[in-house]
């Protein structure tokens, strides 16, 4: 009877507990309630001024959020308050604190976005912490699950505020960039100029374009601007253009061109492609990068790359086209419209992948040349062995037919001198088979001393840029190739008394042994960098002369990787680069290895350096994945940089007693001798040096 007495008490306590601590929170959430109706009253309806602690009414909110939650989780899980809330005499106490909670929930969200509002002036210029503020505030009054709020006598005062602030914002940023990037123009009678004025505050520029990016600024005045103003009038019409970088604080561009423009005072295409390239640098400065496919330069052109282009080829290079071939030896025409093309893809203005209509016109304009074929080209063949080498173009569509069947030409460059000379060759084999016997035979005759000549007199009028120049020793190269399979290509219309074929093999010699000189010219400039790359025994730790060498020749592969890529076919630069860097390797793997103390400092600066080669290495070659195949040291470099960066457990697990993967590069001896070089005199170094051992 006593038991059943304590535990009747004991449960009126428990409930009298629960009654009392639901009755506070209600008061509290109450009072809280009271507040914040208040400040939205006086601030949103009444528009008073509001004598309360904002930020101490928020905190306030925040510590009344956490009793809601400790209260809800009693609810959930302490027995007391589950008997105390399933009492039925306590239903409506229980639906009272469901509703201050559901109002609580709606007055903080208010209060919530009170403080943001507040937050707005203290904000000053930034705007992307302004445009979080405003995407904030209408993310919490676009709540479709608060009911509540939407039907409060502010909401409609409380979203206008925050319309007005977006539009405030908008007009300040709109301000704001037209101070950073001016654009005038004054016409006049006859001229007009055009004033590009671009602030030197790239910070600011960036802070004001992301902001204006994200505000879904419409751009499309500025574009319509610089179509007009600009871009259209330098393709059609002679304009004078000034670009001044030092102007105090700003970057500017002038233009100033006649309204009515004269045909016959039509700027060129040199002279149009400069004139972009210019007012292109000058606008660069605004070119904020958004994102990695984004910046300002890639949403202008949405709106204007296609006319541009459209503009010009109509109005520019389909009246530049040369006329005859002498034009067009003399022309850059091809390699003007492919560099443009590169330099505006360069500045993101054209996309790689999609835009391709001045690349496809540039191949066209082969074909628009080749009709005017001139009858009088094997007199200029040794004027054209004088051209400049570096002068080249990519083996092409037009030369499809020739090259077919052969990958050693595919996407690589040779000279336009021997394009030319190829065409010189075409031509007088065709008369050579058409004409009469004499006129034949001396025809064939003067090919085989043309080809014969070639090797002699490029060789001695080129001599010096050819030893010099690696750019030049790989297209003559690629020409004595190039002109060799020419040979093989026509030898069934070729009379064999000439030799033709040892003439083949002459060009084919000359231009292996001129590139391998070239080579070795690199071997021994790598030879000599890596002289300041001192592992000289004894050192403690690297000093700074060794990571320049192997910078030093990391740049020079990456100056060679610049030439030759684009020239050489794949597989010649493949291995080409691959045995070059075969010996730079095998040449920084053998002086690590002849260290016989390797100390904490001196073993991280090596992986540093190992880590850079890592880096930038495999990305010399078109597929960085050929790496392993075409350097054989590779992996071995790969373990080196492991075992320098391991410890001695490591070192022991990756040799697995001559079963580890660095049993495929590396003898027991040699890991032994780098454990003994990295590690003190240990008997666990005595353990692992006793368990390398050769299968």
């Amino acid at each position: 009877m006593m038991l059943m007495d304590e535990t009747k008490i004991d449960a009126i306590e428990n409930e009298i507990d629960a009654k009392t601590a639901i009755n506070v929170l209600i008061a509290k959430i109450r009072d809280y309630q009271l507040k914040v109706q208040e400040i939205v009253s006086n601030y949103y309806l009444d528009f008073l001024p509001n004598c309360y602690d904002n930020v101490k009414i928020m905190k306030n909110g925040k510590l009344l959020e956490d009793e809601i939650n400790k209260a809800i989780t009693l609810i959930n899980k302490d027995s007391s308050w589950q008997l105390y809330m399933t009492n039925e005499r306590m239903q409506q106490q229980q639906e009272e604190l469901s509703e201050c909670i559901t109002a609580y929930k709606t007055a903080y969200k208010l209060q919530t976005i009170h403080g943001l509002f507040d937050m707005i002036p203290r904000c000053g210029d930034d705007y992307q912490k302004l445009i979080h503020i405003i995407e904030k505030v209408k993310a919490l009054l676009d709540d479709g699950s608060d009911a509540v709020l939407l039907r409060l006598d502010g909401y409609h005062n409380i979203r206008s505020r925050c319309h007005e602030e977006y539009q405030i914002l908008l007009f300040n940023l709109n301000k704001k960039f037209e101070s950073l990037v001016q654009l005038r123009e004054k016409p006049f009678q006859n001229t007009k100029a055009i004033t590009i004025n671009i602030k030197k505050d790239e910070d600011q520029l960036h802070q004001v374009v992301l902001a204006l990016i994200h505000t879904n600024y419409n751009i499309h005045k500025l574009c319509s601007f610089l179509m007009n103003n600009v871009f259209e009038p330098i393709i059609t019409r002679p304009v004078l253009l000034v670009y001044n970088e030092n102007d105090g604080d700003f970057i500017s561009l002038q233009l100033s061109y006649q309204l009515k423009s004269n045909e016959d005072l039509r700027p060129n295409y040199k002279i149009i492609f400069q004139l972009m390239i210019d007012t292109f640098y000058c606008l660069g400065h605004m070119n904020i990068v958004i994102s990695d496919r984004q910046c300002i330069f890639s949403i202008i052109a949405k709106h204007t790359k296609s006319k541009i282009c459209r503009l010009l080829i109509d109005n520019c290079l389909q009246n530049d086209i040369p006329d005859t071939i002498d034009e067009m030896n003399d022309s850059n025409i091809v390699q003007a419209v492919q560099e443009f093309n590169k330099f505006l893809r360069d500045m993101l203005f054209l996309d790689g992948e999609s835009d391709s209509m001045l690349d496809e016109y540039a191949s066209k304009i082969e074909l628009l040349f080749q009709k005017k074929f001139c009858a009088n080209i094997v007199s200029n063949a040794f004027e054209i062995m004088k051209k400049d080498l570096h002068d080249m173009v990519l083996v092409e569509d037009r030369e499809s037919d020739f090259s077919c069947g052969s990958d050693m030409f595919a996407s690589c460059m040779v000279s336009k001198s021997t394009i030319e000379l190829k065409k010189l060759l075409d031509k007088v084999l065709s008369e050579g088979l058409n004409g009469e016997r004499k006129l034949s035979d001396r025809l064939m005759e003067t090919i085989a001393t043309v080809l014969e000549r070639y090797t002699i007199e490029v060789t001695q009028i080129h001599e010096k840029l050819l030893l010099k120049i690696p750019q030049q020793s790989a297209l003559f190269h690629n020409n004595c190739m190039y002109l060799s399979f020419w040979l093989q290509k026509n030898a069934s219309k070729l009379d064999a008394n000439y030799s033709f074929m040892l003439i083949g093999n002459a060009l084919r010699d000359q231009g292996n042994k001129t590139f391998h000189i070239q080579l070795q010219n690199q071997r021994t400039l790598l030879m000599q960098s890596l002289r300041e790359f001192d592992l000289t025994n004894g050192i403690v730790e690297l000093s700074p002369k060794c990571q320049k060498a192997i910078r030093q020749c990391i740049r020079q592969f990456e100056l060679l990787k610049s030439v030759w890529q684009t020239v050489l076919p794949e597989m010649v630069y493949n291995n080409s680069v691959g045995s070059l860097l075969t010996t730079f390797c095998t040449e920084i793997i053998k002086r690590i290895l002849l260290l016989e103390d390797i100390t904490a400092a001196l073993g991280n600066g090596l992986v540093t350096i190992i880590k850079i080669i890592e880096e930038k290495v495999p990305f010399l070659l078109r597929d960085h994945t050929d790496i392993t195949l075409l350097v054989k040291p590779w992996t071995k470099l790969l373990q080196l940089h492991k075992i320098l960066d391991s410890s001695l457990v490591e070192i022991t697990e990756l040799w697995a007693e001559g079963k580890g993967p660095l049993t495929l590069n590396y003898k027991a001896d040699e890991v032994k001798h780098l454990i003994r070089a990295l590690f003190q005199n240990t008997n666990h170094r005595q353990m692992s040096l006793a368990s390398i051992i050769q299968l």
